[in-house]
């Protein structure tokens, strides 16, 4: 049987990208956005790839996500074999003005909708003996940046999570494990550029050079090398492999 993978956040950037590798390799795919016209326009790219893909049009912060998304998978393709938690949020502010409600809004997407959707879709895993979970987290859930807390925080609490879940499952087939990348050129950086340009009076090439020098390599990382991360940690060759943090960031940070 042809294993199904399901990816929220798969309408743009590291997830689109994530979706498009996952087609190549031949899985089926739950597409899950807010999105309805990108959504819809990845599906069919993978459709075209020759995988079999089907949308799922949901909000992954609402109460009752997990098993909305569990049955939409289940009626298209079966149990699903990998969950990708991919959709996420990330808005700079000073201490002074991360009030509640940024507080909220990092961890009800960043946090809680995965944890929600875990909560839905590994016991399916758990009956069919097998599965793959896998975070896309952050170098701030290793590390501490200034003016991004709420962030950091919320990825903190989601690589918590990741490493305490491969322990309860590791005799159950069921993996976890978090993707940590650097700063990966997609919408989100070039919003990051924009704030740091807005903040400091630095241009776009200078803004950019700032965050290219927070890696050995000196470079920003493309969404393919966080696709190709997530496609080997599915396999059944990546068993041996949970409870881990993997760094994309060019030597940022040694662990």
């Amino acid at each position: 049987m042809t294993p199904t993978v399901i990816i929220t956040g798969a309408s743009r950037g590291i997830g689109k990208v994530i979706a498009l590798e996952l087609a190549q390799r031949g899985y089926n795919l739950m597409l899950v956005a807010r999105s309805e016209a990108a959504l819809l326009a990845v599906r069919d790219e993978c459709q075209q790839i020759g995988a079999k893909a089907a949308a799922c049009l949901l909000d992954v912060t609402k109460d009752d996500a997990g098993p909305t998304l569990r049955d939409a998978a289940l009626d298209a393709f079966g149990p699903p074999w990998g969950l990708v938690n991919n959709a996420g949020m990330a808005e700079s502010a000073p201490l002074a003005k991360s009030d509640d409600d940024l507080l909220q809004r990092h961890f009800e997407l960043n946090f809680y909708a995965p944890m929600r959707l875990m909560r839905a879709v590994v016991p399916r895993m758990v009956e069919n003996k097998g599965g793959r979970v896998i975070n896309v987290c952050s170098t701030a859930a290793l590390s501490g940046y200034p003016y991004v807390s709420a962030y950091a925080a919320s990825k903190h609490a989601l690589l918590g999570a990741t490493r305490s879940l491969a322990r309860e499952f590791a005799r159950q087939g069921v993996t976890f494990n978090a993707v940590c990348p650097g700063y990966v050129r997609t919408e989100i950086f070039d919003q990051t550029i924009k704030n740091i340009t807005d903040k400091t009076g630095l241009d776009e090439v200078q803004a950019e050079d700032k965050l290219k020098k927070l890696s050995p390599q000196y470079r920003v990382f493309e969404p393919a090398e966080i696709a190709h991360t997530v496609g080997f940690l599915l396999s059944e060759e990546a068993h041996g492999i949970t409870g881990q943090a993997i760094s994309i960031d060019g030597g940022e940070i040694e662990h």
